[in-house]
């Protein structure tokens, strides 16, 4: 029991995981005439103070910007249901 209880503790703590279903939102880099920005490596995408290039796959904790098939997008952490 006390397991279980610690478990769900850490659970909550740590924000998305296996026992909650989470959503990584992702959305393009667009310029102001609404036009995707293209890129060949992460680095080459546009980023504000505040975002930076993603370094994993896996679900940000911050704002983050990757290069994906040539196109610049913008991934936030996810939303947790």
């Amino acid at each position: 029991m006390g397991a279980v209880v610690l478990m769900a503790v850490a659970a909550g703590l740590a924000g998305c995981n296996a026992l909650v279903e989470c959503r990584l939102q992702a959305e393009p880099v667009v310029n102001a005439e609404g036009q995707e920005y293209r890129c060949t490596a992460s680095e080459d995408c546009p980023r504000s103070s505040r975002e930076s290039v993603c370094v994993t796959d896996v679900n940000p904790t911050e704002e983050c910007v990757r290069c994906v098939d040539t196109r610049c997008v913008r991934f936030s952490p996810g939303v947790c249901s």
